[in-house]
Formats: C-alpha cells, sequence, structure tokens
C-alpha cells in the first residue's frame, strides 16, 4: 500500500509542476489534487526536498523499466534509442516537462540536480556500450551520445520541433528522430 501511494504522489507532483510549475507544487496541493486527508504527502514526504527526491527517483525508475522493455525488442540501437526517445515524448511528456523545470528550480541543490540529470540515460552505460564498440574515447562519445539525446528530447518537448506536424508514436516521428541518431553512431565509429 505504501508503495503505492508513493508512486501515485510522485506522479501527481510530476503533473503539478508540468501543469503550473515548480512553485505550485506543495504537500497541500497533492493532497487536493489525489483526494487525500490533509497531511497524506507530508506523511510520505515530510520536506518539499524529499517530495522533489521522490519525483527524481520516480523518473528514473521509469526510465529504466522503459529501456529495459523496450531493450528485449531491438537490436538496432539508433532505432531502440528513437522509440526510448518517442515513448518519452508520447507517454511521459509531464516527466520531461517536470524534470527541466526542475533542473532549473533546483540549481542550488546539487545532489538533486545530479539525480535529475542522470534521470533519463545512463552515462556509465552509455560508456560501456561505446567501450564495447571499439570507440577510442568511450567516455566523451557517451557524454557527446547524452548531449545529443537531450538536446533532442528538449527540441521535440519545447523547442522549434515541439510544432512538427509528425504525429508522435509514428513510424514517421521515430524515424526523425532515429535520423541524427544514427548520424551520430555513424560518425562516432568510424573514427
Amino acid at each position: 500500500m505504501n508503495v503505492d501511494r508513493r508512486t501515485l504522489i510522485a506522479e501527481c507532483a510530476v503533473t503539478i509542476i508540468a501543469d503550473q510549475g515548480p512553485r505550485a507544487l506543495t504537500h497541500r496541493a497533492v493532497d487536493q489534487s489525489l483526494k487525500l486527508p490533509t497531511g497524506s504527502t507530508s506523511y510520505y514526504f515530510r520536506t518539499r526536498e524529499a517530495l522533489l527526491e521522490a519525483i527524481a527517483r520516480h523518473i528514473v525508475e521509469r526510465s529504466r523499466s522503459t529501456f529495459i522493455e523496450l531493450l528485449g525488442t531491438h537490436i538496432d540501437p539508433a532505432r531502440l534509442t528513437a522509440e526510448y526517445l518517442d515513448d518519452l515524448l508520447t507517454h511521459r511528456r509531464n516527466e520531461l516537462i517536470a524534470r527541466h523545470a526542475l533542473l532549473i528550480e533546483m540549481r542550488g541543490n546539487p545532489a538533486l540536480c545530479k539525480l535529475l540529470a542522470g534521470s533519463l540515460f545512463s552515462q556509465e552505460k552509455a560508456q560501456q556500450r561505446f567501450q564495447s564498440a571499439g570507440v577510442a574515447d568511450p567516455g566523451n562519445a557517451a557524454t557527446d551520445f547524452l548531449s545529443l539525446l537531450e538536446g533532442l528530447i528538449f527540441d521535440h518537448c519545447l523547442g522549434a520541433r515541439s510544432r512538427d506536424t509528425a504525429e508522435l508514436g509514428t513510424t514517421e516521428r521515430i524515424r526523425r528522430l532515429q535520423i541524427p541518431i544514427e548520424a551520430y553512431l555513424h560518425g562516432v565509429n568510424a573514427r
């Protein structure tokens, strides 16, 4: 029961931030949104920082489970990554918006920023992948690759491509995401 309630609270907090901004997130706002008795959210997460950490951990867990689920269906890394990005943009848009807002809002909290910054992609796993592919500098290759993915997400979620007419979840949208990913992977492997 506690795990389910904690998850519901984290999901609700994400929605509040995505819809109204980080300053609208309060324990009371979550209680009211979920129609919980006053004080319920603070019972599970005593402080605002604890609630924000729960949001970050929720995003991390969702990212891992989604990626693992997709990993079982793909061999091509560019297609896998494009489908993962499309899933983020299609089904987890509120998480993306909340994450970006919190990264800006929480600049003074290095631990939370680090957790949020690594909540969508694993630097370690990317580095291992590039190392196993024989890339000369797998650390920089992984960092550059994650920067590319972060840029694609921001652009498609909030930037110029957010007005793209290709419907999310379609083969065309996935193809458009896959093109720069393939270009990077081809370029880094050619070095």
